[in-house]
């Protein structure tokens, strides 16, 4: 585990998108260290990303849950449920990191298809369609660490360090996924040149949520602008958090 997360470490003094390739690098396993998944984790795919009518909002997705257009999620004909995957839009270069709860897209032309708030954050909504890299993650499936690792109210930092909030800070999204906060808490750093993103545990059991916030912003004014940014990318709910 501490390995792992010395390579997180070393990771967030690199250039961006190295957290992603190297997350393709590290041979997949199954619990008894066989190789055990299939060859789609450790390559590019690369095709047409769509997105979901407005008209699908609390439509029944593939795997039972309820479809939302605000939630970080995409479907794909093949990639397990659950599965993290990077999205790329290679016009742009913009990134979303989206988990796989439905199966589609239909079109013969299309490799997967993302909610609406994904679709934003892309910039692709005008075009319909875009050309996008899909990459699955998969270097946290080798971190130690389930739901109960997790205690309520701890603030974790994406070095995989405990710390605690400064300042203001911002509520930018949660989900009831760890790595999936974890990763989205990591682009904003990386990719998106967001600074002091921390992952925050809020209640427990079924109730167990990962808040990703932006912490240690010096002024009222700031957090204002950083919401602005953050909503214009489709973080929707973007706002001052609150303790």
């Amino acid at each position: 585990m501490q390995l792992v997360f010395h390579i997180l470490k070393l990771l967030l003094r690199s250039t961006p998108g190295y957290l992603f390739a190297l997350c393709t690098l590290i041979p997949a396993t199954n619990g008894r260290g066989q190789a055990g998944r299939q060859e789609y984790e450790n390559s590019v795919q690369t095709g047409k990303a769509s997105f979901y009518h407005k008209g699908l909002q609390g439509n029944e997705t593939s795997n039972g849950e309820t479809y939302d257009m605000n939630d970080f999620t995409a479907a794909h004909r093949t990639l397990p449920f659950n599965s993290l995957v990077h999205i790329r839009n290679l016009k742009n270069n913009k990134s979303v990191i989206v988990r796989i709860n439905d199966r589609g897209p239909f079109v013969k032309s299309r490799i997967i298809d993302l909610s609406g708030v994904a679709a934003t954050k892309l910039g692709m909504v005008k075009y319909g369609v875009a050309p996008v890299s899909l990459r699955v993650l998969h270097l946290l499936d080798y971190v130690p660490l389930t739901d109960s690792s997790f205690s309520p109210g701890e603030n974790w930092n994406c070095s995989a360090d405990h710390t605690v909030l400064k300042g203001i800070s911002v509520y930018v999204w949660k989900t009831e996924f760890w790595k999936q906060a974890f990763y989205m808490a990591s682009n904003l750093i990386l990719e998106e040149k967001f600074r002091d993103a921390v992952v925050r545990v809020i209640g427990s059991g079924s109730g167990r949520r990962y808040a990703i916030l932006l912490t240690n912003i010096k002024s009222k004014d700031n957090a204002l602008s950083e919401i602005s940014k953050l909503k214009a990318a489709g973080y929707v709910h973007a706002a001052i958090f609150h303790p």
